[in-house]
């Protein structure tokens, strides 16, 4: 069902209009400024007629045309206000009621006049009007007088905003301005669509359609991927092979599963939520052999229609028991049944802002592309910066460092969850379903990375999906919680080198006796258990018991990354390589909808090192006032040419023993006086090698940088 709104300026002359789309096509309209006195007659044959009209001057009045099959009366009017003409009519349609409220305000809205009736609505509205006001929420450039208190209503009502950004209003060439609004309540934002028509109809206002899906077809899709080919597929690529590549390998499996995965869309019924493909398919051919079997009367037709109709049965009550209980194995689990319920109350709860909208920089962002951008400048965005630290990477763990082994492969495997897959879309269903010389292929990938150190660029690209926190104001950035789909490779990589060093820290006990979270047979049960025996035996020997909780802000974001690096090295951990610590290509999902990459200087070149540019070039700065200073872009420049050059060798069991480039010239700028020693020793560069790097990278050679 659509509607259409539009300031017509005069409907007596543009009644032409009418018979094109969008008005052709529209279910309801929806007019401002119809110039109609009492005396005017407008007749259609499929439509019925709300309006209103100014009867002490020229100008004005409204129109709400619906359905004939459709009834409607009028439940709110104010037409004799100069600066401000209301037109609320409830609609009856099947089972479901709702209202539309027109609004026409030449001089500016004051929501103050009709706030009460507004609040005061409870079945779901949509809100029509020229409201004259001018405001960033909407994209406006200025801000009327009036515009803050209805931008204050807004926030706090239970309506959300359709139209932003695309010009209704057009004065002349060159100027264009959102005066015309459409709002609707919350709860059915979801199912309405809305764009700007492209244009006016003779008249200086653009119409605005709005289309709502609760009246359309009810649609039910089913995803169905058939995997025996897939596999067969699979295994082939595999075979034909010679040298396997993450990157190459991936692509070419992601295409396979894409070609093999139907998504089916049926129609006009209302479907249980457990109805999946076997159901559906059954149910069709149970239909089929009815009929066939009532026209032919034959015995075999007959046998045919049974053998469907098992079947049906069979997997309709299969699917039906499955769902359930996993229903219950999570009600019977008092945490995710609590996160139900806080989910539901924080969605339920009128305290708590619910729209579509982010508030950033003081203006109101609604686009999806632009709340992409947002959130993913956000959660990539380094908390602080601090001071780098030279690493050594010259202590050796055979333990950690050893050979990928088939069976830590297969565990890993058999561990990682059937979730939602990462970018490349390949899930973790797939790699259970490979046979053993696959998955041998696949275990020499997975070697080549731990020796090279390199990480594959699908590894590197991550889906986030903002997902609000409970009880909080939803227009803020802050109040999002990201969660990442990361490619199922590399979890499998993960939870192998995961798993080595839990072994080996728990083993070897190298961790805090007192700690409980993130180790096997741990958690806050044992952590309270330990309180609760404390605080007994301070009560048995009538001591004082004193505990500290510390909850710190955003602690994952705020960890330091050389720190945490240093800590693995003094225990022994050097299997956590670099690549694992630095950023990865982030391409964000708001709204199902996905906006532009973001490579949010995270990468290894342009991100982590960039990083460390800025922090030497900063440093050179503070140790050297009186200068040349290098900018941080130029020091880029040198550690690309360091990468390039091959400072960082990529050989067996070597890879990470030397310092990083950019560690090297970070210290180097602050150390000038060691620079040559240090850049000797830790690259296996000379001096004069140094300057030609710098002079090859377009940076001039400095003075304090190339003392003896």
């Amino acid at each position: 069902m659509s509607f259409v709104q539009w300031n017509c300026r005069s409907l007596n002359n543009k009644k032409i209009w009418l018979h094109q789309p969008p008005f052709s096509t529209a279910n309801f309209w929806i007019f401002q400024e119809t110039f109609f006195k009492a005396d005017d007659n407008l007749t259609h044959p499929n439509k019925i007629f709300f309006r209103t009209h100014r009867s002490n001057r020229f100008g004005g009045g409204l129109l709400i045309g619906i359905p004939k099959n459709i009834s409607g009366r009028v439940i709110y009017s104010i037409d004799n206000d100069p600066n401000l003409e209301v037109l609320a009519v409830e609609i009856h349609s099947k089972n479901l009621n709702f209202n539309i409220v027109n609004i026409y305000a030449p001089h500016g809205f004051n929501i103050a006049s009709i706030k009460r009736f507004l609040d005061s609505l409870s079945i779901p509205t949509f809100i029509f009007g020229d409201f004259n006001l001018h405001h960033p929420l909407w994209g406006g450039n200025s801000q009327s007088s009036l515009s803050e208190s209805f931008v204050d209503w807004l926030n706090n009502s239970d309506f959300s905003m359709l139209n932003t950004s695309v010009p209704t209003h057009i004065s002349n060439p060159h100027t264009s301005s959102i005066i015309d609004l459409t709002l609707c309540s919350a709860s059915i934002y979801n199912e309405i669509d809305c764009y700007v028509f492209d244009c006016t109809f003779e008249s200086d206002h653009i119409p605005i359609v709005i289309s709502w899906s609760k009246f359309q077809n009810t649609t039910y899709s089913i995803k169905t991927i058939i995997w025996k080919p897939i596999i067969t597929k699979s295994i082939e690529i595999f075979n034909t092979t010679s040298q396997p590549n993450i990157d190459l390998i991936t692509d070419q499996i992601s295409r396979t599963i894409s070609a093999h995965t139907s998504n089916k869309i049926l129609v006009d019924k209302d479907y249980p939520p457990w109805w999946y493909a076997a159901c559906h398919n059954f149910s069709h051919l149970k239909k089929l052999a009815w009929n066939k079997a009532r026209r032919n009367i034959a015995t075999t037709e007959w046998i045919k229609y049974k053998k469907y109709r098992s079947k049906f049965k069979f997997h309709f009550k299969k699917a039906k028991e499955n769902y359930w209980d996993n229903i219950s194995k999570i009600s019977r689990n008092p945490r995710m049944f609590f996160k139900i319920l806080n989910k539901l109350s924080s969605h339920t709860n009128p305290n708590i802002k619910t729209h579509e909208i982010i508030f950033h920089n003081n203006r109101y962002v609604t686009n999806p592309i632009k709340q992409s951008n947002l959130f993913a400048n956000h959660f990539s965005s380094y908390s602080h910066e601090v001071q780098p630290i030279p690493l050594d990477y010259s202590t050796e763990n055979e333990f950690l460092n050893r050979n990928i082994e088939f069976w830590e492969l297969k565990r890993a495997i058999s561990k990682t969850k059937n979730s939602t897959p990462g970018a490349d879309n390949i899930p973790a269903i797939w790699f259970k379903n490979l046979d053993d010389a696959s998955l041998l292929k696949i275990l020499g990938m997975l070697q080549q990375q731990l020796d090279s150190s390199v990480l594959p660029k699908a590894w590197k690209h991550t889906i986030i999906i903002p997902i609000p926190k409970p009880n909080k104001d939803k227009t803020k950035l802050t109040s999002y919680r990201p969660i990442a789909l990361t490619s199922v490779f590399c979890k499998i990589f993960e939870r192998i080198l995961a798993h080595r060093i839990t072994h080996f820290l728990t083993s070897q006990k190298k961790l805090n006796p007192n700690q409980h979270g993130f180790l096997p047979f741990r958690d806050n049960h044992t952590a309270i258990y330990r309180i609760y025996s404390a605080i007994s035996e301070a009560r048995k020997n009538k001591k004082f018991f004193v505990a500290v909780s510390l909850d710190i802000k955003s602690a994952y974001d705020s960890v330091h990354v050389d720190d945490l690096i240093l800590k693995c090295l003094q225990l022994e951990t050097t299997t956590i390589k670099r690549m694992f610590l630095l950023g990865c290509t982030i391409k964000l999902r708001v709204m199902a909808k996905f906006g532009i990459n973001e490579y949010c200087k995270m990468l290894l070149i342009y991100g982590e090192c960039g990083r460390k540019a800025k922090l030497a070039a900063r440093m050179y700065r503070e140790r050297f006032p009186e200068g040349p200073h290098p900018t941080w872009q130029t020091i880029l420049k040198v550690l690309k040419r360091l990468r390039e050059t091959g400072c960082v060798t990529i050989r067996l069991r070597n890879v990470g023993r030397k310092v990083q480039p950019e560690d090297v010239l970070a210290y180097a700028l602050s150390h000038p006086q060691s620079s040559t020693k240090m850049i000797n020793e830790n690259c296996g560069l000379s001096k004069s090698r140094v300057l030609t790097i710098l002079n090859e990278s377009g940076a001039h050679p400095y003075p304090h940088l190339c003392r003896d």
